[in-house]
């Protein structure tokens, strides 16, 4: 369940509200600190025989812990134009410049025209502190047409305001936006500082067309000292640089007391930063005045960017005072204690029943990585029969651990496939189904387990799907954000440089229990892997060639996001007088190459935990969201179909000395991973869990006849075999899959498959029926022949569909006013204009 409200840089982004309307972060916290006052000295997430294994502080804290705080700041005049109230100033001064028309308030909205596609209106600045400088400009607007904005500031003399934008400006502001009936909440930031002074005029592109109308309620500038004034002391989701963590924020001078006890051998692991220019020095002492021994005197001068503190415990076994203050001469400066948990070294694996009783009982895992690759059909890899030898490594690891020959996915795009892997529900339960919804507070996901027993928990996410924006950090204690690594020169291949963090990140928590959720994106679109993996299979000498049929194919693309992609169907490339086959063949060597690159970055992974000593210790999990299509069935891309290219993914489980090798032929779903790495680390699942745990299955497998089928296996203790289904839900969002408004589910079962396209495309039956076991990809269809198996396999899924329906979550929430920054990385995605 959710624990704190998310913030950037210590400041709301949004209210992820509840089914009853309360923001749930909060009240997951209020919980914890009233549980921690009734125990007097504070507890622990998790823990052992020996004690506590860890104390997360951001869950003891209370706002009555804080002492000294400042002065409120003195309050600085609004600049605001709200232009529900003009007064006698019809305009509230803003002008009409070079190709803008019918500038005037019309009901409390300043409405106007453009007649070119740089039009400009602007305003003299309200009275501000010059020596400050920008922060953002807010403005709530709404456009008839357009996908873009811009502003900036100019010194007023000598400008010239009927020139196309933009005019002589520091630094232009740009946004994306969405026409359309709504109106936005936009704020345009400076790329780098801009000082007051330099910005009398304010200068507004509102759209980027001509013919468009817009309507602005209100324009607001914020000062960086205002937006530092509006950030709250307290616990709060915070980031710098696109790496959060579960926060204490304090402002000098305040200090804060805990009242903790400390476990022996212990250490603080902690990050801290500031947003502030001038350096903050943290300072944590035991005790005060002549008795204060200061354990962390550390300053920061490098704003926006987090920097590991850890503090030694070791000597200071028992109840404990620890006071947390800022050692600097300025009031109100902000520093930012990250990830703020006390653990103890060397601490054992938190048990709560028995381990894996199945393969003769086993000892829990220290850690637990489980590696989730975007896109990654399994017949793609050699370990799964593959041609090429895309992935050597994990073939290794496929021999020496378990290997689930028939794993089907419960979605095809990973909005909507990562919340099923990481709650174990089916999307009709957690209800996360369209581009912007986010998953319940009412969820409890797999790193909420873990954290909670006193695993330190991390998440490196590689594209916005399996962040924050879905609600997807609930349990992590640190999370990557995939715009935290935008600088590798390959946007869509993240393996290298999360493998480079995580590696690093394994070595400083090598002593104790950990989770981690390693998110790669490198089979994802663009396909073209960096060097040398882009000639591997793919002859550079085709590039030029590849890149014109793209070009052309583009041009008649019909549906807009399949055209930002550029991701043609069958139809499209025979328009374009383009032969498909050879078009898709290209794209597929780039991908196999992708995966090559992607499977060296495993090993090196893998390697760091051998050179550590963890590799027997750490449980590994590797397995794909969501498998590619290229036009087996007429598209290319991903999310549209149940049809096997994109359902049929890999799942392996590696653990030298734990995991036997076994081959498992078995249909496993991938809602089953989460209750397989609870029990395999001796913790307890939620209630209500779809998924079953594989453990009895690994180790029925122990005695399998080499090639045996699941058939020839009696009954196994344990393991209940059941129905896999996917599910393509219908969806309204432009930014989501198409095609829009369509809705199929797959359900295997006795190795057949029946597709229902319950919201069929124009033309498409509403049953299809596939020999699942010689028809994995699902080209012949059979239903005419097998009138008895659609009828068996619909009354299935229609047992299915009440059963998913009954458990379901309270609804997620949807929001059509995403943030800029979330505007931005949609539209450098390619997901909007």
């Amino acid at each position: 369940m959710s624990r704190l409200s998310p913030t950037n840089s210590g400041f709301p982004i949004r209210a992820y509200q509840s089914a009853s309307g309360r923001p749930p972060g909060p009240g997951r916290v209020v919980f914890a600190l009233g549980l921690a006052a009734l125990l007097g000295f504070v507890g622990c997430s998790g823990v052992s025989e020996n004690g506590a294994t860890a104390i997360p502080l951001v869950d003891l804290f209370r706002a009555e812990m804080i002492t000294g705080s400042p002065q409120g700041a003195s309050a600085a005049p609004e600049a605001v134009w709200n232009f529900a109230s003009p007064g006698a100033d019809p305009t509230l001064g803003w002008k009409a410049g070079s190709g803008v028309t019918g500038l005037r308030i019309v009901e409390g909205r300043l409405t106007g025209r453009s007649t070119t596609d740089s039009p400009i209106i602007y305003a003299e600045r309200p009275a501000m502190d010059p020596n400050d400088s920008l922060y953002s400009l807010d403005l709530r607007i709404r456009n008839s047409a357009g996908g873009n904005m811009s502003a900036g500031g100019a010194l007023t003399a000598g400008i010239n305001l009927n020139q196309p934008f933009p005019p002589p400006l520091g630094a232009p502001m740009n946004t994306p936006l969405r026409a359309g009936e709504t109106f936005q909440n936009l704020s345009l930031q400076p790329a780098t500082p801009m000082a007051l002074r330099t910005a009398e005029t304010i200068v507004i592109k509102p759209v980027d067309v001509a013919g468009a109308t817009f309507e602005i309620e209100s324009v607001r500038l914020v000062s960086q000292k205002e937006r530092l004034e509006s950030i709250p002391t307290g616990v709060s989701w915070s980031g710098l640089t696109e790496i959060y963590r579960e926060t204490v924020v304090s402002r000098s001078p305040e200090q804060f007391q805990m009242q903790v006890d400390v476990p022996s051998n212990a250490w603080l692991d902690l990050h801290v930063g500031t947003v502030d220019d001038q350096p903050v020095t943290f300072k944590i002492a035991i005790g005060s005045g002549e008795n204060e021994q200061v354990l962390l005197h550390r300053t920061v001068t490098t704003p926006h960017r987090w920097e590991a503190a850890p503090v030694d415990l070791s000597a200071h076994a028992g109840a404990k005072t620890l006071v947390f203050s800022l050692d600097v001469p300025s009031e109100r400066l902000l520093g930012y204690w990250g990830s703020p948990v006390i653990r103890r070294r060397n601490a054992s694996p938190p048990v709560q029943r028995p381990v894996a009783q199945a393969l003769g009982g086993v000892e829990p895992p220290r850690g637990v990585i489980l590696i989730m690759c975007d896109t990654l059909r399994k017949d793609h890899l050699n370990a799964y029969g593959y041609e090429r030898e895309t992935a050597p490594y994990l073939a290794t690891m496929a021999s020496e651990g378990a290997m689930f020959l028939d794993n089907v996915t419960q979605a095809t795009w990973t909005k909507v496939a990562t919340p099923s892997i990481m709650t174990s529900l089916y999307p009709s339960s957690h209800r996360v189904h369209d581009f912007a919804d986010r998953l319940s507070p009412a969820a409890t996901t797999l790193a909420e387990v873990y954290r909670q027993a006193g695993y330190a928990t991390v998440a490196y996410s590689s594209v916005l799907f399996t962040g924050k924006f879905s609600n997807l950090h609930q349990g992590f204690e640190e999370l990557h954000e995939s715009t935290s690594a935008t600088d590798t020169g390959h946007p869509a291949k993240t393996a290298r440089a999360y493998v480079d963090r995580a590696s690093e990140w394994i070595e400083q928590h090598k002593d104790t229990p950990f989770f981690m959720f390693l998110h790669v994106f490198d089979p994802h679109d663009p396909f073209e892997p960096r060097s040398p993996y882009d000639a591997l299979w793919a002859d550079p000498a085709n590039k030029a060639e590849h890149m014109k049929n793209l070009e052309n194919v583009r041009k008649v693309i019909e549906n807009p996001l399949m055209k930002r992609f550029g991701m043609p169907n069958r139809m499209e490339l025979e328009k374009a007088g383009i032969d498909p086959e050879h078009y898709v063949a290209h794209d597929k060597n780039w991908y196999d190459g992708s995966i090559r690159g992607m499977d060296a970055e495993i090993a090196r992974l893998l390697e760091r935990l051998r050179t550590l000593g963890l590799e027997q210790q750490t449980q590994v999990a590797f397995i794909s969201d969501h498998g590619e299509e290229f036009i087996e069935h007429g598209r290319m891309f991903h999310g549209q179909t149940v049809y096997g290219e994109l359902t049929g993914v890999p799942l392996m489980l590696y653990r030298p000395g734990t995991i036997p090798a076994v081959k498992i032929p078995e249909t496993v779903s991938s809602i089953d991973l989460m209750p397989t790495l609870l029990e395999l680390s001796g913790l307890t699942a939620p209630e209500g869990l779809q998924g079953q745990s594989l453990v009895p299955l690994i180790a029925a497998s122990r005695n399998r006849p080499e090639g045996g089928a699941a058939a020839e296996t009696p009954a196994i203790s344990g393991w209940e075999p059941r129905a896999a289904v996917s599910e393509k839900l219908k969806t309204a969002s432009l930014a989501g899959p198409p095609p829009l408004g369509t809705e199929s589910f797959g359900i295997v079962l006795d190795g057949w498959k029946l597709v229902h396209n319950r919201i069929p495309e124009p033309g498409a039956p509403e049953f299809e029926l596939y020999n699942h076991t010689e028809d994995p990809l699902n080209k012949i269809n059979v239903a005419s022949e097998h009138a008895d198996v659609v009828q068996r396999l619909k009354a299935e899924l229609d047992n299915w569909h009440t059963m998913v329906d009954a458990a379901q979550l309270p609804a997620s929430v949807s929001e059509e006013n995403l943030s800029p920054a979330e505007l931005e990385r949609l539209r450098s995605l390619g997901y909007i204009k």
